[in-house]
């Protein structure tokens, strides 16, 4: 099951470029395999990608298809941002504001 990082406040998921297994470039939600590889890599990572304010960030547990759905939503586009509120609901905004809504 996979962890991402999300900010405690605003709720905004980790996304940046990243390589597959095929080692094509893709936009999407950073993922490690467990806790412990996540709050470990927590740190560098947000700082290589310039999150601000790296010690309000959190390791969160997602199923698989989650994570799925959350790649989907940012559609491959360094452009967007996802967000997830603390019931779950998924938010997709651009610069413009948000975009999309997803239970």
């Amino acid at each position: 099951m996979p962890y991402v990082l999300r900010h405690k406040e605003t709720g905004e998921i980790a996304a940046s470029l990243q390589k597959n297994h095929y080692d094509l470039v893709y936009y999407g939600v950073k993922q490690w395999p467990g806790e412990k590889e996540a709050l470990e890599a927590m740190a560098a990572y947000l700082e290589a990608e310039c999150f601000p304010e790296p010690d309000r960030w959190e390791a969160l547990h997602v199923r698989e298809e989650r994570a799925k759905v959350m790649n989907v939503k940012l559609k491959n586009n360094p452009s967007l941002r996802l967000f997830m509120e603390a019931e779950g609901t998924l938010t997709v905004q651009a610069d413009e504001g948000p975009q999309e809504t997803v239970s």
